[in-house]
């Protein structure tokens, strides 16, 4: 019986990385028209923009928390264990919770249970990605990001329930059968994945130590990042992507409250991304292959920054012209999130990966913390000048791809 295309492009990765693809459309099914959705649900709860807004922060506030301790914790109990528990808590009982939130109070309780996600995702990328070669990294992260993506179709059979039944009974249907079925995704997938070679020896450095005296130890390596050539560049342009993603949060508000488009309009926004995405993997993705990732990361910036200028010129209820210019703003993000990633690994050494990785991660959220509330202060006195502030920082973005692409060339 031969396999099908699918089946052939994973057949060659590891047993880890080939079930945790094959996973994770369980969770991308729920996960990507929640989230979002997640602003205009938290919007029709209530909520102010400005809020919504501190809220973001809160999140972001305790996600450096948990990240500081990421690495630690993952090192300690191991990459296959601590993604179980990690994604119980993070998203099984914050999904329970944003079912019946009514509050404010209510929905920071979420916050800060979908905070520990960034455990979850310093344990699941190394168990994942760790076994992986070098060269099949950025296959890796494209494939995961495409899934994702690809499950944006649901969004317009979600906006049909929405026009029909309304946004909030619909949404809190849609969390609860989250929490079950990412649930299932979860002990599913602990059963068909096993520990990575480098997350046995982490345990058997770090069994003997508690979780602050792993925490010193991880700091230790931390403070030794300069040793490694690059790895400081492509970590500020790491930590601005990020804050840039926090920033961009009331995109989804912007598009119906300034450019007046409504929720089933809106519900197309995912499927244009869907399409540009596929595009990209199957045309693009293969082409950017033998091109060094410094030359990668400047033309995604470039083409994030069309885009963000692009946005501000859409005009009022065109909706054509909005799916062009948010799919550009997509496909931008893709390839970002897929070469960022995949250069950050490639600078990280093998021996205190867990460690550096989680670093990276913990600066990038302690420098996002005020962008949320930042947004959603700006927002409240100036939609449009919020989206000003995105593509100057866009523009910064470029800027710094440029000079890793020069640095990366001297250094070649």
């Amino acid at each position: 019986m031969q396999r099908g295309p699918r089946f052939r492009a994973l057949e060659d990765l590891p047993r880890n990385a080939r079930n945790s693809i094959l996973m994770e459309p369980l969770w991308g099914i729920f996960a990507t028209p929640l989230l979002y959705y997640a602003p205009l649900y938290m919007s029709s709860a209530g909520l102010s923009s400005t809020q919504i807004g501190l809220l973001g922060s809160l999140f972001l506030a305790l996600s450096f928390v948990f990240q500081a301790l990421a690495g630690p914790v993952t090192n300690r109990f191991g990459r296959k264990r601590t993604t179980l528990w990690a994604d119980l808590i993070s998203w099984t009982l914050p999904m329970l919770v944003w079912a019946v939130a009514q509050s404010f109070a209510a929905f920071a309780v979420a916050a800060a249970l979908n905070a520990t996600n960034r455990i979850a995702g310093v344990s699941w990328s190394l168990l994942t990605i760790e076994d992986v070669r070098p060269g099949d990294r950025p296959r890796v992260f494209g494939i995961l990001n495409l899934i994702v993506t690809t499950c944006g179709l649901l969004t317009p059979l979600v906006g049909l329930v929405i026009a029909r039944q309304g946004l909030t009974p619909t949404l809190r249907g849609l969390y609860f059968a989250g929490a079950i079925g990412m649930t299932v995704m979860f002990v599913w997938r602990n059963n068909i994945t096993s520990e990575t070679l480098s997350g046995v020896v982490a345990r058997a450095r770090h069994k003997e130590l508690g979780v602050m005296q792993s925490l010193r130890h991880s700091l230790a390596e931390v403070a030794g990042m300069r040793r490694y050539p690059g790895l400081l560049g492509i970590t500020a342009f790491y930590v601005l992507t990020i804050f840039l993603e926090q920033l961009s949060l009331f995109q989804i508000l912007f598009l119906e409250r300034s450019l007046r488009f409504s929720a089933q309009s809106l519900s197309y926004v995912p499927v244009a991304g869907v399409v540009v995405t596929g595009l990209l993997y199957a045309l693009v993705l293969p082409r950017l292959a033998g091109l060094p990732v410094g030359r990668t990361l400047v033309l995604t910036r470039a083409l994030g920054l069309i885009g963000a200028v692009a946005l501000l010129l859409v005009p009022i209820g065109n909706l054509s012209v909005m799916l062009l210019v948010v799919s550009l703003l997509g496909g931008a993000t893709f390839l970002t999130q897929t070469y960022r990633e995949a250069a950050l690994f490639a600078r990280l050494p093998t021996a205190g990966a867990a460690d550096l990785y989680s670093a990276v991660q913990t600066l990038a959220l302690l420098c996002s913390v005020p962008a949320a509330a930042l947004a959603g202060a700006v927002f409240a006195a100036s939609p449009r000048g919020l989206f000003v502030l995105i593509a100057a920082v866009c523009t910064l973005l470029l800027g710094l791809a440029v000079w890793l692409a020069r640095r990366e060339g001297r250094q070649s």
